[in-house]
C-alpha cells in the first residue's frame, strides 16, 4: 500500500481489527475534525500471526494499533543500536510523538530527546572540541557563567527538540544590559552550532535572536562616521606623552617601580594579563626586547598563568628613552639587577619585574584600588566623580600611536609588535579609512 498523506486514514477501513478500536461513529466524528492527527504509513500483518494489523512508518517506526476501545497504542524502532519504544492512549497523541521520532531519525540527531541540561553539559565539555584546539580558560568560564545564569533556567528542563526560538530569545532578554545580551546572543548561537553538530538540534534558527530592552532603557543608537572602522579608536581616548609623564609622577609619589610599570606598559604595548605575568628572563636590556609568551589571569578568585591572548606568542621592543623623557631602558636595566637579586633573596620568588608587595603576580582588581585609584585622582586622570576618558588599557594605545606616528615603524610591523590578529586591525583602529578625506578632496577640487 502507498504511503498515505496525515489527512488520510492510515489503515483500510475494511480491515476488522481496527474496527476494535472504538466505536464507529464516535470514529468518523473524530476524523472529521482538521486538528486531528493520525498514523500514515504503509500497513501489513503482524509477524506474530496473530492477526493483528500494525502500521510501517519511515524510517523502521513500526505502529501497533490499541486492540480494543480504551488500548494503549505502541511505536516499536530501533535507535542507537538498542530497541526503543513509547506508548500513548490514543491514536493522536501517539502520531504526535511518532513525529518527532522519525524527524530524529531522519537528521541523525539522537540526542534529540534529550533534556536542555545535557545539550548546555555537552556544549561546555572540553572533549568536544579538537585536541589542543579547547577554550582558554578565561573564556571557558565565561561561558559556564553564561549557561548557568540565563540559559540553563530556561531551556534546563525542555527536551532540545522542544527547545524554540522564544526559549532563546527569554535567555538572552534576562540579561540586564545590552552589553550582556549581546554576551548571551554569542552564547547561544556557539550553542546551537555545537548543538547541531553534537545531534541536539536540528534548526539553524534558534541562533536568531537578539536582546530586547522591554522595560528597561533601551542604549541610545550608536552614530558612527560614514566609511569609518567600528574598531576605530578616537584619539580623545589616546593619552599624549605629556598625560602618560604626569601619571608617571603620580605614581612614582607612591613607588618609583609603579612609575616604571607606567612607562613600560606605554612604550611596549603589553597588556595588563602580560605585563602582571613578566619576567625577567623575558627581558634582554642588551637589544631592547620583551619575549610575550605569558600571560595571567584571574578565575573565580585563582589566579594561573596561561599563553598570551590567542595564544600568540610575540616580540615587541622599548625605547631607550619616552617622548617625554623618560629614560627607560635605564630603568629597565637597573630593575632587571634589582629582580634578580630579589629571587636570589627570596623576596622575589617568581622573578618578576612588576611583581606585588608580597612578591606575588598583582590582581587587576588590588592594583586599581591600591595603586591606580589615587595617582588618578593626582594626575587628573579622573574628576571628583571618577569619571575620565583613560584606563590603564590606554596605555596600549599609546605604544600603537606612538609606534605608527612617531617613531614611523611600519604598520604591519607594529601589528606584529602590538599582537593584533592582522594589520587590517592595526588600521582600522588607529588609521582610520576617512583620515585625510577633506584635504585629499579639497586638493583635487582646486
Amino acid at each position: 500500500m502507498a504511503s498515505a498523506a496525515v489527512s488520510q486514514p492510515k489503515i483500510p477501513t475494511k480491515i476488522p481489527q481496527l474496527r476494535l478500536v472504538g466505536d464507529t461513529r464516535a470514529g468518523s466524528r473524530a476524523r472529521s475534525r482538521p486538528s486531528a492527527a493520525h498514523v500514515g504509513g504503509d500497513t501489513r500483518m503482524a509477524t506474530r500471526g496473530d492477526d493483528r494489523v500494525v502500521v510501517e512508518v519511515g524510517w523502521v517506526v513500526v505502529v501497533y494499533p490499541g486492540r480494543f476501545a480504551g488500548d494503549r497504542w505502541r511505536a516499536v524502532w530501533y535507535e542507537g543500536g538498542r530497541r526503543r519504544q513509547c506508548e500513548a492512549v490514543s491514536e493522536e497523541r501517539l502520531a504526535a510523538r511518532v513525529e518527532k521520532i522519525v524527524a530524529r531519525l531522519a537528521a541523525d540527531a539522537p540526542g534529540m530527546d534529550r533534556p536542555g541540561a545535557e545539550l548546555l553539559a555537552y556544549y561546555l565539555s572540553p572533549s568536544r572540541h579538537r585536541a589542543g584546539e579547547g577554550w582558554s580558560r578565561k573564556h571557558a568560564d565565561t561561558q559556564r557563567r553564561l549557561c548557568r545564569k540565563y540559559l540553563a533556567p530556561v531551556i534546563g528542563h525542555v527536551a532540545c527538540e522542544d527547545i524554540k526560538a522564544a526559549d532563546m530569545q527569554a535567555a538572552v532578554n534576562a540579561a540586564p544590559t545590552a552589553g550582556e545580551g549581546d554576551r548571551v546572543r554569542r552564547c547561544v548561537s556557539a550553542l546551537v552550532n555545537a548543538g547541531i553538530a553534537g545531534g541536539f538540534l536540528t534548526s539553524g534558527r534558534l541562533r536568531l535572536v537578539h536582546w530586547q530592552p522591554g522595560t528597561r532603557p533601551a542604549p541610545p543608537p550608536v552614530v558612527t562616521v560614514a566609511g569609518e572602522s567600528a574598531l576605530f579608536v578616537d584619539p580623545a581616548e589616546i593619552p599624549a606623552a605629556t598625560d602618560v609623564a604626569r601619571l608617571g609622577r603620580a605614581l612614582a609619589a607612591q613607588q618609583g617601580l609603579y612609575e616604571l610599570m607606567a612607562n613600560f606598559a606605554a612604550y611596549t604595548g603589553l597588556r595588563w594579563g602580560e605585563l602582571a605575568a613578566l619576567t625577567t628572563g623575558q627581558v634582554s636590556a642588551d637589544t631592547r626586547t620583551v619575549e610575550v609568551d605569558r600571560k595571567v589571569i584571574e578565575i573565580g578568585g585563582a589566579l594561573f598563568t596561561e599563553a598570551p591572548k590567542g595564544r600568540k606568542r610575540r616580540r615587541t621592543i622599548y625605547p631607550r628613552a619616552t617622548p617625554a623623557g623618560y629614560p627607560l631602558a635605564e630603568k629597565v636595566a637597573a630593575r632587571i639587577e634589582q629582580a634578580r637579586a630579589g629571587q636570589q633573596d627570596g623576596t622575589n620568588p617568581l622573578g618578576l619585574m612588576f611583581p606585588s608587595p608580597r612578591g606575588r603576580h598583582w590582581r587587576s582588581s588590588n592594583f586599581a584600588r591600591r595603586v591606580l585609584a589615587p595617582a588618578y585622582q593626582a594626575a587628573g586622570w579622573r574628576d571628583s566623580l571618577g569619571g575620565g576618558p583613560w584606563t590603564w588599557h590606554s596605555l596600549r594605545h599609546v605604544f600603537c600611536t606612538t609606534a605608527l606616528f612617531t617613531w614611523h615603524i611600519d604598520p604591519a610591523d607594529v601589528s606584529r609588535l602590538a599582537g593584533h590578529a592582522n594589520i587590517r586591525i592595526t588600521l582600522d583602529m588607529y588609521i582610520g579609512t576617512t583620515a585625510g578625506t577633506l584635504n585629499r578632496a579639497r586638493t583635487a577640487t582646486q
